[in-house]
């Protein structure tokens, strides 16, 4: 949609720009827009600021259903699998309810999205979000499974759709790109040691958690009941 000065500084005064925007930044929100044809007053698409060390920059968010949108319209969307939860490298992968019977949070979520490349054909693409690279506040407390989930399907679709969705982030992405990502404590850190059933879901883990090293004497204690138990059961 074609944005005039008069809505711009409507969207500013409802909070879907931020206050004091460059002129630049709300020509280039403008033509995003447009381009994409998504509405900032349906909320399907809005600006967001933030700090960083190089100074402050913007981000243009849209919601995952805008994401979807866009890529059913290019009529080539051929289906997204749901996500899998702590894929090993076997193919093996845990459910949200296994997950949840456990008590644990996912340490990463897989989504694969399917692109028609000529009739009757279809290619794949997947995208593995790591929950310590994007866990933040609130929703990330309450339901990390679809927050995860929604990040990882955002990368696939990016990856299958990238003309369609190249610039635009989703909402679930922000501790990542405003590097405001929440370091696990460490009750969560042994009780997710303390839950991994094999050597690979561990090395996964480690490789996940942001301050492993303060945890390294956990992880090889953990290593080493795991290798004892598979020369025990062999």
């Amino acid at each position: 949609m074609e944005l005039q000065s008069t809505q711009l500084k409507q969207l500013e005064e409802a909070g879907i720009i931020p206050q004091g925007t460059p002129p630049a930044q709300l020509s280039i929100f403008a033509r995003i827009c447009s381009d994409k044809k998504l509405s900032p007053f349906s909320k399907q698409i809005h600006l967001t600021r933030y700090n960083t060390r190089e100074g402050m920059k913007y981000s243009i968010i849209v919601g995952i259903d805008g994401y979807r949108s866009l890529a059913a319209r290019t009529g080539l969307h051929a289906g997204t699998e749901d996500a899998r939860f702590d894929v090993m490298p076997d193919g093996s992968y845990k459910t949200a309810a296994e997950l949840i019977a456990a008590g644990r949070k996912p340490m990463s979520a897989t989504v694969t999205v399917y692109k028609l490349t000529r009739p009757g054909e279809r290619a794949a693409f997947t995208h593995t979000a790591i929950m310590a690279e994007f866990q933040g506040q609130q929703k990330w407390q309450s339901m990390p499974f679809q927050m995860l989930a929604k990040v990882a399907e955002a990368f696939a679709l990016r990856k299958a759709f990238p003309d369609e969705l190249a610039g635009l982030s989703i909402q679930e992405e922000e501790a990542a790109f405003t590097d405001t990502q929440q370091t696990q404590s460490a009750d969560e850190v042994l009780q997710l040691i303390a839950a991994c059933q094999t050597v690979e879901e561990l090395a996964k883990l480690y490789k996940s958690t942001k301050n492993a090293a303060t945890f390294a004497l956990n992880f090889t204690e953990r290593k080493h009941e795991l290798s004892q138990s598979t020369i025990i059961s062999q």
